[in-house]
């Protein structure tokens, strides 16, 4: 027994220093990442783009950012289909979700939004990973769609050097894949049930360990899942994450118009489908493990190699991509803080659902 206790300790601590040891790279890639950008470009440029830019059109990005977040605060609700939080509530929570996805690595800032709806709300564990999952499908089928389209249209009007067939495919590709897996989720799951089903009946472990509990709640998530889509609400789920990621992109375009309309460029001046490849680029930086702390260095550098490759000169492609990185950070901060304090406050109530006020 002591000879067990003390192999797990050891693998504890070894899971701990791992842990550190990949959250010091990864910070460590960030700052070099800052360092070597910033030393192509002159500082005080990226000082003046951030205090210069042009206010109507930031005024006008940061409403589409609000309404984009409206959209998925609406998303979020039919998904869960619940009385027991509102539109009002779900718009805090997004914004929590947005500020947490902003500064933590590889998108785990999204386990925030299951975090709060089962600690705040008391949602079940399995209603917040299920409509969390179906939401982040449908993102990526989105988002492969708009590349595929942003390409072809780039492509066909303009004349930047992009390896256009080559990223077309793999955009597809990806699409295709993420569709079916929407559309098979829980087969998938129920396949990876009895795989694991399989695997707890060899390790003839007693029931009341953890690994069975983390195998009964995917039961529930599970089924849980088919609810969701036997409630066929998936057409209104589509349709809010197209506007979802076409007023989140919009709201990108209206920033970086901010920032370059003082150093004389126009709406003319700037394809929207360039500007969006550019952005996207930046997003799938933060999914990547090498995302660094609040995304500094990375999402800078994707923005200014995607920027560079469409044909923006290297000192403004870094320029833009540390002034509107730092703008979106700011603003995504600000309002999931001013989110997370409302939603903390004594005076806020939880609604109870319809079978809660019948118990009462």
């Amino acid at each position: 027994m002591n000879a067990e206790k003390l192999r797990k300790k050891r693998i504890g601590k070894k899971a701990i220093l791992f842990r550190v040891l990949n959250i010091i790279i990864v910070i460590a890639f960030g700052v070099f990442l800052v360092y070597y950008l910033l030393k192509q470009v002159d500082i005080s440029d990226v000082k003046q783009a951030f205090t210069g830019m042009y206010r109507p059109t930031l005024i006008g990005a940061f409403v589409i950012m609000l309404i984009s977040n409206f959209f998925r605060a609406y998303r979020k609700n039919i998904l869960v289909g619940s009385d027991r939080i509102g539109m009002g509530d779900m718009f805090l929570v997004s914004m929590i979700r947005n500020a947490f996805n902003m500064v933590l690595p590889a998108r785990t800032g999204e386990l925030s939004y299951i975090y709060v709806l089962t600690r705040r709300f008391k949602f079940p564990l399995e209603v917040g990973v299920s409509t969390l999952m179906v939401a982040l499908i449908f993102d990526l089928a989105i988002v492969f769609s708009l590349i595929v389209i942003s390409i072809i249209i780039v492509w066909m009007t303009s004349s930047y050097p992009i390896p256009s067939v080559s990223v077309i495919i793999i955009a597809a590709a990806l699409l295709i894949a993420s569709m079916l897996i929407l559309l098979y989720l829980a087969n998938i799951i129920d396949f990876i049930l009895i795989a694991y089903r399989k695997l707890l009946d060899r390790s003839k472990l007693k029931e009341n360990k953890p690994i069975y509990r983390i195998y009964k709640k995917l039961l529930d998530i599970s089924k849980n899942l088919r609810i969701i889509r036997g409630r066929k609400i998936y057409w209104k789920v589509y349709l809010s994450s197209i506007a979802i990621r076409v007023l989140k992109f919009a709201a990108y375009y209206l920033i970086i118009h901010a920032i370059l309309a003082p150093m004389g460029y126009s709406f003319s001046d700037l394809n929207f489908w360039v500007i969006l490849l550019a952005t996207v680029a930046a997003e799938i930086s933060a999914v990547l493990p090498t995302h660094a702390l609040a995304g500094f260095g990375t999402y800078e550098g994707a923005f200014a190699l995607a920027a560079v490759m469409l044909g923006f000169t290297r000192e403004i492609a870094i320029t833009v991509g540390f002034t509107y990185h730092l703008v979106v950070l700011l603003y995504t901060v600000m309002l999931g803080i001013i989110s997370m304090i409302i939603i903390s406050m004594p005076f806020y109530r939880i609604k109870k659902n319809k079978l809660e006020e019948n118990k009462l």
